[in-house]
């Protein structure tokens, strides 16, 4: 921690040198934790930030040992954030909720509360601390600093997904803070391969110097900054991997397809299109929760709706057939229908289906090629409306 009390007074340690530090230490002056009420120890080395620690970690349920990247991180947005407000403070106790704010910020019209996160916690503690900011009408920006894994794609754990947001702008976009560099990473235009595995643009860097509430982009894209060209080869490549690592007899979505009396490999190719931006809510592949509507909706009514096709969507999750990705920072309000219009929008594009009033008609009875030659026709005659579609998206 960087707060202490000294003589009931708020003593900061980022606002003193070293050598003042170490001549208040020579003093034996004591600290006292503001939030328990026990000495303090001050910590002075030559790499990490000056900082106070309790002499046991039990002695405080608020106050928990920090790394040196998170109390590094505290300083950097503090001073620049002093910057741009009157009223900022640090490690800021919000006795109605009983929860510390790293970096707390009161305007005029507002207050926000920065929560910087480098360790993973349970995605239900983001959920329960942002809840109660929000009933105290305080405005939770949450920062990322763990490491990411970025070479082709944009790997993310489950944890480090629940800090994705959107803008109409950049779409589903992640901002990360990396301390040791004094910047930000912005990745935008997240669409997902796989339920780890996302497209995205070279990050934008941001320099801490720059950051702003909310964040200013500079040279904010406008357009997705990568290429749907590819698409199919994930697409082919999440099949083949089906395939190789799951058993017909044992997987839930295997056994359905077969029974059906469908041929995994040559389902046609409008089950699996790209729902931009929105279906980067449903975790599973585009391939598993579009083969399922056709199933339960579009194969078998003559008409249907978008309200038909989200009762075949939410009767899946509640089967827990498919699951939706957990965005604590995203309001989800009706987000099934959403992503089923999507879809409907984009079968209707290629020819597929037909809109007839507010309801959807087949343009062909359902038809799955059996065998290699009569899926080529089928990729022959549907690429060309395929590629008109994605180069729109």
């Amino acid at each position: 921690m960087l707060t202490a009390l000294l003589n009931q007074q708020v003593f900061t340690t980022i606002h003193h040198s070293r050598e003042e530090l170490r001549g208040l230490r020579r003093k034996d002056v004591s600290f006292v934790c503001p939030h328990c009420s026990s000495i303090l120890t001050m910590r002075i080395g030559s790499r990490n930030i000056p900082h106070f620690a309790h002499r046991s970690r039990a002695d405080c349920e608020l106050m928990r040992g920090e790394t040196p990247q998170h109390l590094l991180s505290k300083q950097l947005l503090y001073d620049r954030i002093s910057s741009l407000y009157n009223q900022v403070s640090l490690e800021h106790y919000i006795r109605e909720l009983k929860q510390v704010a790293d970096i707390y910020v009161k305007t005029d019209t507002a207050e926000i509360a920065i929560e910087i996160q480098c360790s993973t916690i349970p995605i239900s503690d983001i959920v329960q601390r942002t809840r109660g900011y929000h009933r105290r009408r305080i405005t939770p920006f949450w920062i990322l600093t763990q490491p990411l894994k970025s070479k082709k794609l944009l790997n993310l754990t489950s944890f480090q997904q629940a800090f994705i947001r959107y803008s109409p702008s950049l779409d589903y976009f992640l901002l990360q803070f990396l301390p040791d560099r004094s910047i930000f990473q912005l990745y935008t235009h997240l669409l997902p391969v796989s339920g780890t595995a996302f497209m995205s643009g070279a990050p934008i860097t941001i320099p801490v110097s720059e950051f702003t509430l909310p964040p200013s982009i500079p040279n904010e894209p406008v357009h997705p900054p990568y290429s749907l060209s590819k698409w199919n080869d994930f697409r082919t490549k999440w099949i083949y991997n089906k395939i190789h690592y799951n058993k017909a007899r044992t997987d839930v979505f295997l056994r359905e397809v077969y029974e059906e009396g469908d041929t995994f490999l040559y389902l046609p190719l409008y089950i699996g299109l790209p729902v931009i931006p929105h279906g980067i809510h449903i975790r599973n592949h585009e391939v598993e929760w579009q083969y399922y509507v056709w199933k339960d909706c579009l194969k078998k009514d003559r008409l249907f709706s978008v309200e038909s096709v989200c009762k075949a969507l939410n009767g899946r999750l509640i089967k827990g057939h498919i699951e939706l990705r957990s965005f604590p920072l995203l309001k989800s309000e009706e987000v099934i229908k959403i992503i089923a219009s999507g879809y409907l929008r984009l079968l209707e594009e290629v020819q597929v289906l037909r809109k007839i009033n507010d309801a959807f008609q087949l343009t062909e009875p359902w038809s799955c090629p059996d065998h290699f030659s009569a899926f080529e026709q089928h990729r022959h005659v549907f690429f060309p409306k395929r590629k008109h579609i994605l180069k729109k998206l």
